[in-house]
């Protein structure tokens, strides 16, 4: 199965990486400056000019690894060629776009899933294996913290996609928090938020969000999120009549403590690359054989962009906001 990959920088040649590793899979990289072409096929990939001279090749998935803002453009012009695609989070930048995407890919017969991959985390799975241990939930709260300058070394941050106004933010950037939470415990039908710019960092973009909502269950749900914190903190505490589950996304672990039992943690270290290889493994199945249950899916994409267009709302208005799934 040839794969080609839209873009290929640091995430798109992750991409690349995993989907060579996989058995019977030919990744064809497609990057978008000339230059890249020749460093590319002197570090040993195949490379195609552009999506139609890929799918001429015989690619019929593609990963789409560019810019949020390019994704709506580049994934109809690879859904009229007729490709299945994974879209980099978020699945664009707003819900206008996502919805292009997934009436297009209606349209045309196409597959389209959203690289939300931590749903291909062991120990976020471990942790939704056992949630039904402490009985029904009366609280949630997930966090992803950590420092934007930090993200990465030798780039300025100023200059990235995260420091955007239009494509980049907390809300954008982590949107895995979103896509998880509902994943997990459902998607929202009202919230209230705070969506900040504290002026910390020096970029137009948002720098910290929280976000609070009852779920369908009745727990009560809280979402937070800062490009601002040192040390990072990244994982989900969620407390229920029977005991209380904790996941440590940075240390990759998930603590049960259930009253009269000493509390017990289970450690389960991966590779990041593990988790690209999951979900690209998921991808090509899928493309093959029908869904895997665990790809956010199309319409993920868009009620995670209706999450986050509900918090800005409530940021606005000052109250609580009913979310507009489209």
């Amino acid at each position: 199965m040839v794969v080609a990959v839209l873009g290929t920088g640091s995430i798109g040649t992750r991409h690349l990486a995993v989907l060579g590793a996989l058995p019977g899979v030919r990744p064809l990289a497609v990057p978008l400056r000339i230059q890249r072409r020749e460093e590319l096929a002197r570090a040993g990939h195949e490379v195609a000019q552009d999506l139609p001279a890929a799918f001429t090749e015989g690619a019929r998935a593609a990963v789409i690894a560019t810019d949020t803002r390019r994704h709506v453009a580049d994934a109809v012009q690879a859904l009229a060629l007729g490709f299945d695609l994974l879209v980099e989070k978020p699945l664009a930048c707003d819900t206008k776009g996502a919805r292009q995407i997934r009436d297009v890919a209606l349209r045309n017969g196409r597959r389209v899933f959203v690289g939300c991959v931590l749903r291909f985390s062991a120990s976020l799975n471990a942790f939704r294996a056992h949630l039904a241990r402490v009985g029904r939930l009366h609280s949630v709260h997930i966090e992803c913290r950590s420092f934007l300058p930090d993200w990465r070394p030798g780039q300025p941050y100023k200059d990235s996609y995260s420091a955007r106004e239009d494509e980049g933010g907390v809300l954008r950037d982590l949107v895995h928090e979103i896509d998880y939470a509902a994943w997990l415990f459902g998607w929202p039908r009202r919230l209230f938020a705070r969506v900040r710019n504290l002026g910390r960092l020096g970029i137009a973009a948002d720098e910290q969000a929280e976000m609070s909502w009852e779920a369908d269950s009745g727990a009560v749900v809280t979402v937070g999120l800062d490009y601002l914190t040192r040390p990072t903190r990244r994982g989900i505490c969620a407390a229920g009549e029977l005991g209380t589950l904790t996941w440590n996304a940075v240390e990759q672990g998930v603590t049960v403590s259930v009253a009269g039992e000493a509390a017990a943690t289970q450690r389960l270290a991966e590779e990041r690359n593990n988790m690209f290889r999951a979900q690209a493994a998921a991808f090509v199945a899928s493309c093959q054989d029908g869904r895997d249950v665990a790809l956010a899916t199309a319409e993920d994409g868009v009620r995670a962009l209706a999450v986050i267009e509900a918090a800005r709302r409530s940021m606005a208005t000052d109250r609580s906001e009913e979310v507009n799934y489209p």
